[in-house]
């Protein structure tokens, strides 16, 4: 197998993944550990098939990984994000070059809007007791299926 195919199979690998979170976040309101762990465990892979994998691009994406968890882990310290989105994020954080996780960080924050729009105007209707319970999970799947999109379209640039 090439890295080429390789890059390729771990991108879909990725974005099978994040399907079955959106998934999973809309019908338990769950990110499964399991799912999160095996994202950040490819990621390995996925830098040596695209060719990042020095001493200095693992420290990047480890360090990218790390910032995207404490950044995150202050929503979830103002109860604005759940445990599950902050792990997940930080596994796909692993994956891509820093601007790229930025990007992710805008457009997540644009699909969190709609979802929340959605899910706002799902609990009116449904006359729901108590706050909604709103899963980001999906904007950050969103954001990361857009990156996955974006390394097939410019051939992993």
């Amino acid at each position: 197998m090439t890295s080429e195919t390789l890059a390729y199979a771990l991108l879909g690998s990725l974005a099978i993944a994040l399907i079955f979170s959106v998934y999973s976040d809309i019908r338990y309101r769950l990110i499964y550990n399991k799912v999160t762990i095996a994202i950040a465990a490819a990621a390995p892979a996925y830098w040596y098939a695209t060719g990042s994998f020095g001493i200095a691009d693992i420290g990047l994406h480890l360090l990218i990984g790390a910032l995207a968890f404490v950044f995150f882990a202050v929503f979830f310290y103002l109860g604005m994000m759940g445990g599950g989105d902050v792990k997940l994020f930080a596994a796909l954080s692993l994956w891509f070059h820093w601007i790229t996780v930025i990007k992710m960080i805008f457009y997540a924050s644009l699909a969190g809007g709609a979802v929340t729009i959605i899910f706002l105007i799902i609990h009116k209707v449904k006359q729901q007791d108590g706050p909604p319970r709103i899963p980001y999970g999906v904007a950050i799947a969103v954001a990361g299926l857009w990156a996955v999109s974006e390394r097939l379209f410019n051939h992993f640039g």
